[in-house]
């Protein structure tokens, strides 16, 4: 067998270039689940680095933050020391104009306000500007010496003296403070443009930087998440088809992955399965080759012994007809008085020659069945008086046993639409095995089944019963169970051919037993069987010699009214009650001869005719009509081969088909005129 290798598996055309890189992921020893749990723990470093990132960036904006924050406060408690002296020149000029020694506190209050906030100033300041703290010093010594002297003139009462040194040395130091001040302010100023300046680089370098840490890690983790999946991925897609040509038939197909973790395993083992189950299926095909062979050969064989059973059954039929006849007239005195040993052993004879009929009707009922031969005749007819009959035929047998045999009416139909005689069959079958398997007791003959359109027959026995492990094999060809098998009369053919008899007529055969307590054999069967034989697959197989006759009516007594008119010919009857599936059972079933009725429910028989002769399949097939309407009313365009009218004339059917011999080529298929 030539290997294939599955068809590969390629990266997307923009991402084919890290093939290279999928393939290095792949062939790393290791887990699948290691392998992913790698790839989460490089996701979870490079998260814990931005994180890391971020609080550099945040200390370092705060550090800045802070710088300009002491900037400001420094600048605000410069220009309230400079308010400070501005506002003791002006206390103190007010002391002078309205002499009220008030206004000499606050200036008092203001120098102290004033050395506070040089103080902190200075403290903010950090040994910066030590030059110009100096000069603030010294004059702020100076000016509160001339203060102190003003204030002392101006506590003893000379005004005059202490306004005169005000001018001359207070006020005049005053400006110079203040000059000292406005110096401090724009020194302050340009330290706080300084350090916006670098505040803003900072903050531009620093989110560059996180934008680009942030964009690398992000492209990174997709890196990372792109190699780990597609090393899975393309194992998993590459096995998949595979297995999807494995399962469609085609073991050639193998695997060749890089991973050495799971996937490489399984693809090894996927190779191993394709070899194994092309090997299974060489062998399975060898096998299926012999098993046809075997099988048409049991088809064969089954074939001749279906023919030879039935050929046989009619052989025996006529010398045991003979037998059992004149059996009959000898104990009815024809041919004069017989002792009671003469007469004993003709009753012998007589019961020898219809058992042995039976069993040949019973085999010839078999070898129909399995030849999908046996013919369905539905019929009108009240269950209750049938199966009334059947009670009565066997009361004889029940009242020696003292058996109570009991009918009860539960609520059965009024009419039904069965094969009759198959339905007595079955219920003679039924009734006989309770009757004759009970020693003690009764039968009841239970019936219902109207209310859900049924026709139901329970026979209930108190009987021996039957085992579980027999419950199946009660209903198989020639089987008797229990510990009479073997001894007890019969073939072990009734209930085999009663279930599939049933079954025929879309019904069933059910039991259910207690060992020791008795039996219940349930015969369940619809109301109308033709349904049910309209449904019936077309058995398409032909024994050697055989013709096909297609009977196309919706009446269902047709059919079998044409088998028995064509019982010794070589055809068999096929029977099709609904016209819209005669083009498709023709075309399937190849018939020889179609015979078709023209008055039907779903469409009329010409127009049935006209869709066979355009169809090149069925164009060729005979077709002969047979209705009820005469052959002068029914004017159509399409010819047909022959016409015969209802009631169908046995001797006119077979005449028309002996002219319409298969192997009659003188007269070409469907070509043939209306005939009477």
């Amino acid at each position: 067998m030539t290997v294939r290798m599955a068809d590969d598996v390629r990266l997307p055309w923009i991402t084919r270039p890290l093939q290279p890189l999928v393939n290095l992921v792949a062939r790393t020893p290791g887990s699948v689940h290691k392998k992913l749990l790698a790839g989460f723990l490089a996701t979870a470093v490079l998260l814990v680095g931005m994180a890391g990132f971020s609080v550099v960036i945040i200390e370092r904006i705060n550090q800045r933050s802070q710088e300009i924050s002491q900037l400001q406060e420094k600048i605000d408690d410069t220009r309230q020391m400079l308010y400070a002296v501005t506002a003791q020149s002006h206390y103190r000029a007010m002391a002078f104009l309205t002499k009220d020694n008030t206004f000499n506190d606050k200036v008092t209050a203001q120098k102290a306000d004033f050395s506070r906030l040089l103080a902190a100033v200075e403290a903010l300041s950090g040994g910066r500007n030590a030059d110009i703290f100096r000069s603030v010093h010294d004059s702020n010594a100076r000016y509160d010496a001339a203060s102190a002297q003003v204030l002392a003139l101006y506590q003893a009462g000379d005004l005059n003296g202490a306004i005169a040194l005000h001018l001359k040395d207070e006020h005049r130091i005053s400006h110079e403070l203040e000059a000292e001040m406005a110096q401090l302010l724009a020194a302050f100023h340009v330290d706080m443009t300084a350090a916006q300046n670098a505040f803003q680089g900072d903050r531009t370098l620093l989110l560059a930087m996180f934008g680009g840490f942030s964009v690398l890690s992000v492209a990174l983790a997709m890196l990372l998440g792109f190699l780990f999946s597609w090393a899975i991925i393309q194992p998993v897609r590459r096995i998949d088809r595979s297995v999807a040509g494995i399962a469609a038939g085609d073991f050639r197909q193998r695997i060749e992955v890089a991973n050495r973790d799971e996937f490489g395993s399984l693809s090894t083992n996927v190779n191993r399965m394709a070899e194994r189950l092309g090997i299974v299926y060489a062998q399975q095909a060898s096998l299926n080759k012999n098993l046809v062979a075997a099988n048409d050969a049991l088809e064969t064989a089954s074939k001749a012994k279906s023919s030879f059973l039935a050929g046989m059954s009619h052989e025996l039929r006529t010398p045991l007809n003979a037998i059992i006849g004149f059996t009959d007239a000898l104990l009815a005195g024809v041919d004069g008085p017989m002792n009671d040993e003469q007469r004993a052993s003709l009753t012998w004879v007589q019961r020898g020659g219809r058992d042995l009929l039976a069993l040949i009707n019973d085999i010839l009922d078999l070898s129909k069945i399995e030849a999908g031969k046996l013919a369905i005749t539905p019929e009108s007819f009240n269950p209750v008086d049938l199966v009334a009959s059947v009670q009565g035929q066997h009361r004889p047998l029940a009242e020696p046993k003292g058996l109570a045999l009991v009918l009860r009416d539960d609520g059965a139909p009024e009419e039904v639409v069965l094969d009759r005689q198959r339905t007595r069959q079955i219920l003679a079958n039924l009734i006989g095995n309770a009757v004759k398997f009970t020693a003690d007791g009764g039968v009841m003959i239970a019936m219902s089944g109207a209310a859900a359109g049924r026709l139901v027959v329970a026979i209930q026995d108190t009987g021996p019963g039957i085992d579980p492990s027999d419950m199946n094999r009660i209903f198989e060809e020639f089987r008797q169970v229990g510990p009479n098998a073997g001894k007890a009369e019969g073939t072990g053919l009734g209930l085999a051919i009663s279930r599939r008899l049933a079954r025929a007529m879309g019904g069933d055969i059910t039991v259910t037993s207690t060992p020791g307590k008795g039996s219940t054999f349930m015969l369940d069967l619809p109301i109308d069987c033709r349904s049910a034989i309209a449904k019936k697959p077309v058995d398409t197989a032909r024994s050697d010699g055989e013709h096909v006759l297609l009977a196309v009516d919706d009446d269902p007594s047709v059919p079998p009214l044409l088998e028995k008119m064509l019982v010794g010919s070589p055809y068999r009857v096929v029977g099709l009650a609904h016209a819209s599936d005669v083009l498709r059972v023709a075309r399937e079933l190849h018939p020889d001869v179609i015979t078709l009725d023209i008055l039907m429910p779903e469409r009329g028989g010409w127009d049935v005719l006209r869709e066979l002769r355009a169809d090149p399949a069925t164009r060729e097939i005979p077709v002969v009509v047979v209705t009820v309407v005469e052959q002068a009313e029914a004017a159509t365009d399409t010819a047909v081969e022959a016409y015969i009218t209802k009631p169908v004339d046995k001797d006119s059917l077979l005449g028309v088909l002996a002219r319409l011999e298969p192997n009659d080529k003188s007269k070409p298929p469907g070509a043939g005129t209306k005939d009477g």
